[in-house]
């Protein structure tokens, strides 16, 4: 399960780069709104399929900046802006990493930065829910990756994320669906910090990677 938690079409030749420019605009617009917001809440499915073998579940994620609080599943990932405790219920196990060297789930401002550095994006279809307009986006890797390409949807009336599906060169893919989603909230600082005193007394193995 702590694998999965990492770490969310076809255009006309003389239209591709005007495509481009329009997801380019599409993905900023996103990419501020989040940025933008001094915190947010979001509640979510995921689903993780490898092997042939299919596992889903809800989650929610508090973010304040840089900082968030996530759980899904028997997992709770606290980052702290500089550390990330990845916290298993099941194993009674928490891994600490640095920024540099940590593999966080996909939130919203990960995920944004993916179109930044390293992919190439394009338009792809379009879908209506709810009567809002999803565009979705097409992001592939243009160096060596393990992830063949990505598709995020986007509600294009409130720059919000609507879901975001990536596919493995191996056959493994891994989606989020938005489910809720709530800015601006006040959420006390705390909820970003880590109790190690807590974790040792209730006998957990807490490993520094």
């Amino acid at each position: 399960m702590k694998k999965i938690i990492f770490t969310f079409i076809l255009l006309a030749f003389g239209a591709v780069k005007m495509n481009a420019q329009t997801a380019k605009q599409i993905l900023d617009n996103v990419y501020t709104k989040y940025t933008n917001a001094n915190s947010y809440y979001i509640k979510f499915d995921f689903k993780h399929t490898q092997n042939n073998k299919t596992t889903t579940n809800s989650g929610e994620v508090f973010s304040m900046k840089q900082k968030f609080n996530l759980n899904v599943g028997d997992i709770n990932q606290i980052y702290t802006g500089t550390k990330l405790y990845t916290i298993s219920k099941d194993d009674k196990e928490v891994t600490i990493s640095d920024t540099s060297n940590s593999e966080d789930f996909l939130t919203p401002t990960k995920i944004l930065n993916n179109y930044r550095t390293g992919y190439s994006y394009t338009l792809s279809n379009k879908k209506t829910v709810g009567g809002n307009t999803i565009q979705f986006i097409k992001l592939t890797p243009t160096s060596s990756s393990t992830i063949k390409y990505c598709i995020l949807g986007v509600n294009t009336s409130n720059n919000q994320i609507y879901d975001y599906n990536e596919y493995g060169k191996n056959g493994e893919s891994t989606s989020v669906t938005v489910k809720d989603y709530l800015e601006n909230l006040l959420i006390h600082k705390s909820y970003f910090n880590f109790d190690q005193k807590k974790y040792k007394s209730e006998g957990y193995v807490i490993t520094q990677l």
